[in-house]
């Protein structure tokens, strides 16, 4: 919003005077901002209507000068208004700029704990990979060697095979032996049987040849 100033206020002085009063009045142009122009001590010499005139252009000067009061104490309310409002920001702000260092501080801790907590894990991890790539070793060599118990099996299997073969022939071989002999020691007890019968008639016969001895004997003794 502008406001009349000095200046403004003897320029229109200077239309309002007639050339006779220009010639006796003077109004300073070089005031500083927000003064009222410099007067005559003197009006002696000067009419009614420049009386009047002068009059009117004081008062317009004044009403000027008290709407730039109040337009500037208007500004100095707001301006207090806006420092309050800009007080109370930065104590909010200050607050919240303590808060955000205290969670600032939390979340270091924080970060400080999970730091060492993932070092730990790292350490760990470490120790697992190693554990595993042990495992790991062990278990190629275990792979090898029941690979090699597979084949060792398979092997052991074909000649069980083998033997089951060989030993079911042998079974065959050992029934036709035990038929066979079953058959000779039936054929051993019949010729057992029949020498017995020999052997009795055997025995028989020398019986009766003794006898026939005996009774040639006798005869010829007689």
């Amino acid at each position: 919003m502008a406001y009349p100033t000095a200046g403004h206020a003897e320029s229109r002085t200077k239309k309002a005077y007639p050339a006779a009063l220009s010639s006796r009045t003077s109004v300073s142009s070089r005031g500083a901002p927000g003064t009222s122009p410099q007067r005559p001590m003197s009006v002696s010499g000067l009419d009614h209507k420049s009386i009047v005139a002068m009059s009117q252009l004081c008062t317009e000067d004044l009403d000027a000068k008290m709407r730039e009061k109040s337009a500037l104490s208007k500004q100095l309310a707001d301006l207090k208004r806006a420092k309050l409002q800009y007080d109370t920001k930065l104590q909010k702000k200050k607050k919240e700029d303590d808060s955000v260092i205290v969670q600032t501080m939390d979340m270091e801790k924080k970060l400080q704990t999970l730091n060492n907590s993932n070092r730990v894990a790292t350490a760990e991890l470490s120790g697992l990979g190693a554990e595993n790539e042990r495992l790991r070793q062990d278990i190629d060599a275990l792979r090898s060697h029941l690979q090699e118990a597979t084949v060792a099996y398979e092997t052991e299997c074909e000649a069980l095979e083998g033997l089951k073969q060989a030993l079911q022939a042998t079974r065959k071989e050992l029934a036709a032996e035990t038929k066979q002999r079953d058959v000779v020691q039936q054929d051993l007890r019949a010729s057992r049987t029949a020498q017995t019968l020999m052997i009795n008639r055997l025995d028989d016969i020398e019986r009766r040849n003794k006898a026939l001895k005996n009774c040639v004997a006798s005869a010829m003794s007689r």
